[in-house]
């Protein structure tokens, strides 16, 4: 199981680590994440299914993106709206395709993430699979594909159904596939408005124009799924002095704009002021040095293979455990040989384990060094169950 999927399966687990409590947040769902220390700060009902509303077009971009990687698609490939266009209603998110209508592959991408629109929506699922049930079933083995097993789609819009659901920790398993596969997804989600042709709209997004920090990701809204909201903020500092931090937050449900809006911000606030990200752990940094018998250089430096980021209670420290499974190694050793582990823990709780390895090579020495040491080695191996087996006895 990867880095991330261990984290993700214990979503709510970091919050009863904080000194601050989560706020109160009006909404079904909802989340906050730190990147940087790939930790869940707060959540509540993680894994409760709630109608995506729009928050479905996430989905759809991130197929436009493989379909553009895989080469099936090109950004600038004009593709015609479909029939389908027609069933856009009136009252949906719409750039007011008309069949026929030619249209560049990433303008519909812009409107799509930017203004929400469903024909846009339509036109691309059309673009990638030749239809729509297609584009779904695409859909859904994406979603399967990401881990993100508490998800399905009925259509690349968000028109509600009984069948057509999420989790706010599907939708951050989502984002971060993003951060992973196609981060370019970012230079669209922080435009502030949209235009083409005679069509212009502001971005659905209200926080582009309040916090500088924001640059995406999707709103989505309908009657049934309440007002629901992926926020990214790249750099966010908790007052002018603050930590910058990489974040971001999810809220399913909200029963009106402004709470969607108090909620994601509230959440932003408290993973600045709640908690500081300490890096606890350096690749390559050394923790401490290890005889290696039988060898030239006498010992080795060890030291983390990984560097490894905490989001921590503020004003708080993680303390280091270095265990060690081979303490004496024999030459020839291999730099990033593992020889045990180092445990991050606060309070009596391990909050994370990387592997402790050797940080250079340990080359054989001469033969006679090596006999020596060999001998020593094993006659102090001998005489030490000696002396344990007597102790016993």
């Amino acid at each position: 199981m990867s880095r991330l999927l261990i984290l993700l399966a214990c979503l709510a687990a970091p919050a009863a680590r904080a000194q601050l409590p989560p706020p109160p947040v009006s909404a079904a769902a909802w989340l906050v994440f730190d990147r940087g220390a790939e930790a869940v700060l707060a959540s509540s009902n993680a894994e409760l299914r709630r109608e995506p509303a729009s928050l479905t077009k996430m989905m759809t971009a991130y197929l436009v993106f493989e379909a553009v990687r895989d080469g099936r698609l090109g950004w600038q490939q004009m593709v015609a709206a479909p029939e389908a266009v027609r069933m856009v209603g009136n009252e949906e998110s719409r750039m007011y395709l008309r069949p026929g209508d030619r249209t560049p592959v990433r303008v519909l991408v812009e409107a799509l993430l930017i203004v929400s629109a469903n024909d846009a929506a339509v036109t691309l699922a059309s673009a990638v699979d030749g239809d729509e049930a297609a584009f779904v079933a695409r859909m859904n083995a994406a979603a399967a594909r990401l881990g993100m097993a508490g998800t399905h789609f009925n259509n690349p819009s968000g028109i509600p159904g009984p069948t057509h659901y999420t989790t706010v920790g599907d939708l951050l398993r989502l984002t971060l596939a993003f951060d992973r596969d196609f981060p370019q997804v970012f230079d669209i989600t922080r435009a502030p408005a949209f235009s083409f042709r005679r069509f212009q709209r502001d971005a659905t997004n209200p926080l582009l124009t309040r916090d500088a920090a924001v640059d995406g990701l999707k709103t989505g809204h309908t009657e049934a799924a309440g007002y629901n909201i992926v926020i990214s903020a790249r750099h966010r500092r908790q007052g002018s002095a603050g930590q910058p931090r990489d974040l971001i937050a999810i809220v399913l449900g909200a029963p009106s704009k402004a709470a969607r809006s108090r909620g994601v911000e509230a959440l932003l606030d408290h993973a600045g002021s709640a908690f500081h990200l300490s890096e606890v752990l350096t690749a390559g940094q050394p923790l401490q040095r290890l005889r290696v018998h039988g060898s030239n250089e006498g010992e080795v430096a060890l030291g983390a293979e990984r560097t490894q980021r905490l989001a921590l209670p503020r004003g708080t420290e993680a303390e280091l455990r270095v265990t060690l499974d081979e303490p004496a190694p024999f030459a020839p050793l291999a730099r990033g040989t593992v020889l045990g582990q180092i445990e991050a823990v606060q309070a009596g709780q391990v909050l994370a384990r990387v592997p402790l390895i050797a940080l250079q090579d340990a080359s054989p020495a001469a033969w006679p060094l090596r006999v020596f040491d060999w001998l020593a080695l094993h006659v102090g191996n001998l005489l030490g169950r000696l002396f344990h087996g007597t102790a016993q006895a």
